[in-house]
């Protein structure tokens, strides 16, 4: 059993998102581009025992601001109407703001019988499995009549200063149906499906030593303890109190009637005992937290608290004969890890999530640790509120070329916003040593190496990026191949990309022949690594040497030229072209 399909609409900035799901799903993206928020809207339609839980009822501020506008926009044009009463209820319940989630289920075998009630015919005949969480208004009429009342001495500027009374969250209800039938999903009916979400925030379970649990931990040991076991929990709390009345001698302080001269007062007294108060199982285990030994995992370091957190939470997740799906949302697993610590992690999640048939696994992350090139079918791509499968818009023949790109980093190529692609790892220094050294400028500029295979990456850029300010500039070497120039110089043609090619064939030669650059270069090169002056008496002869030398040199070179030590040396101009569009979008 998994879920195959997701339909979000209207939830935060989730305005229309249709996505297919594999049984892991990775979701890549920016900084508030909508991976949290698609990690909370998928477990909505779920009720049931859940870690961090997320609310049915939603707020004001969970439905979509689009969505909100023009509903408001509606209001505007239509005021006068509305005052008249001469709205059509039809078109303005068109108009009115809402979410959806809707999920598809993908039953094997016997896992149909979870799923038998919630059976949808579409129109071509294809049965599908879904059920659909809905946030709506219940009653438009009465939202209609609720603000044309509001509305009656108001005029158009006023809708902006109330809008919250125009759009009252207390007429909002949310229900979960069977969406072709709109009949209601019963609460026995979700009890084999279960989720857990592990956020981002997750640290306060273990940050000070007064911390005694965190409602995570308690609601998996809770949910861990059967009937059996929660009765020794009761049985060991009375033998507890009992050994704590014989040790303190507690009924001594209640022995009044010993020296009482109230002939009756011993038979009273005689009834009244100590009793254990016996607290919710709850209590109990709010006392329980987390160790590593001997020590409370509050006095480990952050970052492996974190782990130690994730991995225990993550252990407990067994799936029970009558569990038909165990679904788990993890918020960036990365945050505060060390690289090894995240590869260890990385390892764990995939070995979790192919153990059993009966779990879904969905990560958001900013690391490319998570990233498996032999599966990248399972990564999704979140964009401003705009989500896709990375299938959907690069090929097989993409997939696996990306597959084969040794130490690309995945995440830099496609989320940048500005990037330059070069051929090999001497433009690749020149370039982050020249950036790195520049004053009163900031600098976001990633550069990757990539030796070849630009096209393809275009290709993918171009659709992940598109309507996006983000720039990608390309260095390459001519390579005595024009045609090749003239195909990859063709993506000029687009706004957000910059392709250019050095004269010469390679890097060294078009440096040493850039302006006046040949003396000074000889010079250099004569006084830091002693290079005799019958070996590199010619620009060509200067370009050889430096071609074939020690990759060492070059790094030196490329320091030295970073810090300013080579003032009067010139940037190639097909690289310093390239620079200049990324800064400021100019093409020269």
């Amino acid at each position: 059993m998994l879920i195959s399909n997701a339909c979000i609409k209207g939830y935060r900035n989730l305005k229309n998102v249709d996505l297919k799901l594999n049984r892991l799903v990775i979701f890549i993206g920016e900084n508030n581009s909508g991976k949290s928020n698609l990690l909370k809207a998928i477990t909505l339609p779920f009720l049931n025992n859940e870690i961090g839980n997320v609310g049915k009822n939603l707020g004001w501020h969970d439905i979509n601001n689009d969505l909100k506008n023009t509903y408001f926009n509606f209001i505007k044009i239509n005021l006068e109407k509305i005052k008249d009463s001469e709205i059509d209820i039809k078109d303005f319940v068109s108009i009115i703001p809402f979410v959806s989630v809707m999920v598809t289920f993908e039953p094997e075998g016997a896992d149909e019988y979870y799923v038998r009630k919630w059976n949808n015919y579409l129109d071509d005949g294809k049965l599908l499995y879904q059920i659909e969480y809905r946030y709506f208004v219940e009653n438009p009429k009465q939202l209609l009549e609720h603000i044309t009342k509001i509305l009656a001495d108001k005029c158009e500027d006023d809708v902006d200063n109330m809008k919250l009374n125009l759009l009252p969250i207390e007429m909002f209800k949310y229900s979960i149906v069977v969406p072709t039938t709109n009949e209601q999903v019963a609460f026995n009916d979700l009890t084999s499906f279960k989720y857990n979400s592990l956020a981002a925030e997750r640290d306060d379970f273990s940050y000070k030593n007064t911390k005694l649990g965190s409602q995570a931990l308690v609601n998996l040991l809770h949910n861990k303890l059967g009937d059996e076991q929660k009765v020794k929990v009761e049985e060991s709390y009375g033998k507890f109190f009992d050994d704590l009345k014989e040790i303190s001698n507690l009924e001594g302080i209640f022995n009044w009637q010993e020296i009482s001269e109230i002939e009756n007062a011993k038979e009273f007294f005689d009834q009244i005992s100590l009793l254990p108060n016996m607290p919710s199982i709850n209590s109990l285990l709010n006392n329980v937290r987390l160790g590593i030994g001997e020590e409370y995992l509050y006095s480990q370091g952050l970052g492996y608290r974190n782990l130690i957190y994730l991995l225990v939470m993550m252990n407990s997740l067994e799936v029970n004969s009558d569990i038909a799906l165990n679904i788990l949302t993890v918020e960036e697993p990365e945050a505060h890890l060390c690289i090894s610590n995240e590869r260890l992690l990385a390892s764990f999640i995939n070995s979790t999530i192919k153990s059993s048939k009966q779990m879904q696994l969905f990560i958001s992350t900013h690391s490319s640790e998570y990233l498996n090139k032999l599966e990248l079918n399972n990564v999704t791509i979140v964009k401003e509120g705009k989500a896709f499968s990375l299938t959907g818009v690069a090929g097989k023949e993409d997939l696996e070329y990306l597959a084969k790109k040794p130490n690309l980093d995945f995440l830099k190529f496609l989320f940048s916003r500005r990037c330059i692609l070069v051929e090999g790892p001497s433009e690749e220094m020149l370039i982050k040593s020249y950036l790195s050294f520049q004053k009163n400028v900031l600098n976001d500029i990633e550069v990757i190496s990539l030796h070849k295979g630009f096209k393809n990456m275009l290709d993918i850029w171009l659709k992940v990026n598109d309507g996006t300010s983000n720039r990608i500039g390309i260095i390459r070497d001519f390579d005595d191949q024009p045609k090749a120039q003239l195909s990859h110089e063709e993506y000029n043609d687009n706004h957000s990309i910059f392709v250019t090619t050095t004269t010469e064939y390679t890097l060294e030669p078009e440096f040493v022949k850039t302006n006046k650059n040949f003396e000074k270069l000889k010079k250099y090169f004569s006084e830091e690594y002693g290079w005799k002056d019958d070996e590199i008496k010619s620009p060509d002869a200067l370009s050889d040497k430096w071609r074939t030398a020690k990759t060492d040199i070059m790094l030196n070179f490329c320091q030295d030229f970073g810090m300013g030590h080579l003032k009067d040396i010139s940037l190639p101009k097909h690289i310093e072209k390239v620079l200049k569009f990324l800064q400021s979008g100019v093409k020269e």
